[in-house]
């Protein structure tokens, strides 16, 4: 008690002190000492702004890539978007750090995008630049030594594409022999009936990624023992349904000359005129081969291979639906298809239809938009 007692007389004494070294003393440091606690409290408040401001300019910065990359905004919408989107973030900071006696300010932001040309279709790619400040106001205590309130300063950059345009062309070579007459596990649906869904299936994914026929086009020809005379490829998916709509099935198996005539066609230099002409693109090409059977001739399947492995070497895509084919059918099927993924096994109708819709689907992602 005596020692408190002492503490406390010495420390009253101290600011009591009127004049000499301890007045002068006090006189000095209690500012700093006033200020320095400020200061510590800033740099807490300093830290978070920083953190808050960066967070939310790369935000910003991507919401306007976004935007663009979907092509659903302009240049100058993607803009507005990146500064509303910065404004938003920041509502929280702002509020917050203006509770200390003074406004937190955010500057108006810098966004900056510049745009050329891919080289493909109408692709574009673009930088996204966004520059931002934040006034941060600091405490009273802070002011004592002078200082009213702190920028922080925040960049970001995001960079990205439009789609970019692609086009293919397809050909369906497709069994019609006597055994595509038989029963399938649907009631009254038989093999080649089952096929017409299916090919009307994936025709029409390719008519909802081309709805104005300008990227896709496509083909058929159906093969027994001898092809026939094909489709002829189209930009109207129609043709070909028609094509396939009509089929009848008889007689026995030769895939051959139909993926010959098939291959033949896809890659020449006509086909890719027609596509250089309408879009000033090079297609992709994609053959799909389908049986369920086998070919009567070893020869046959020799030859069919062939087509295939020569369609791998010129990046033509082989894909291959074996519907509830015996064994070497399978297997002719497996080898010529491009990759183990470009190969379907359909046991039932519904797999049949699936595995035409899963070709589809594939097909489609590439009709138009490549990448994002």
């Amino acid at each position: 008690m005596i020692m408190l007692h002492l503490v406390s007389a010495a420390i009253r004494s101290f600011f009591c002190a009127t004049s000499g070294n301890i007045g002068i003393m006090a006189a000095m440091i209690m500012p700093v000492a006033l200020g320095a606690g400020g200061v510590s409290i800033d740099a807490s408040n300093i830290m978070w702004a920083k953190s808050t401001l960066q967070n939310a300019t790369d935000a910003a910065a991507l919401a306007a890539a976004s935007g663009l990359a979907n092509e659903h905004m302009s240049v100058d919408e993607a803009k507005r978007q990146a500064r509303v989107f910065l404004s938003t973030r920041m509502i929280g900071a702002v509020e917050a750090l203006s509770s200390t006696g003074s406004e937190a300010r955010l500057g108006s932001p810098d966004v900056t995008i510049a745009s050329e040309s891919t080289g493909v279709g109408t692709g574009k790619r673009f930088v996204v630049s966004v520059k931002s400040d934040f006034a941060v106001p600091l405490t009273p205590l802070s002011r004592i030594l002078g200082a009213t309130d702190m920028t922080v300063h925040a960049e970001s950059e995001s960079k990205g594409q439009t789609a970019t345009e692609s086009s293919l062309s397809m050909f369906l070579v497709l069994d019609k022999s006597g055994s595509m007459n038989e029963a399938t596990n649907k009631k009254g649906v038989n093999k080649l009936q089952s096929l017409k869904l299916a090919v009307e299936g994936l025709l029409a994914q390719l008519t909802k990624a081309d709805p104005n026929g300008k990227y896709v086009r496509t083909a058929a020809i159906a093969y027994n023992n001898k092809e026939d005379a094909p489709s002829g490829l189209s930009w109207d998916e129609g043709v070909t349904l028609a094509y396939v709509k009509k089929l009848a099935s008889g007689g026995s198996t030769d895939s051959s000359g139909a993926m010959k005539t098939a291959y033949a066609a896809l890659t020449g230099p006509a086909e890719t005129a027609e596509h250089v002409a309408m879009t000033g693109l090079t297609p992709k090409r994609f053959l799909v081969l389908m049986t369920d059977g086998d070919n009567t001739a070893a020869k046959n399947d020799t030859d069919t291979k062939a087509v295939c492995d020569k369609a791998r070497s010129t990046q033509t895509t082989v894909y291959t639906v074996a519907f509830m084919a015996p064994a070497k059918g399978k297997s002719l099927l497996s080898s010529c298809a491009t990759t183990s993924a470009n190969f379907f096994q359909a046991e039932d109708a519904d797999a049949l239809i699936a595995a035409f819709a899963s070709i589809g689907r594939d097909a489609s992602m590439l009709a138009v938009r490549l990448t994002k």
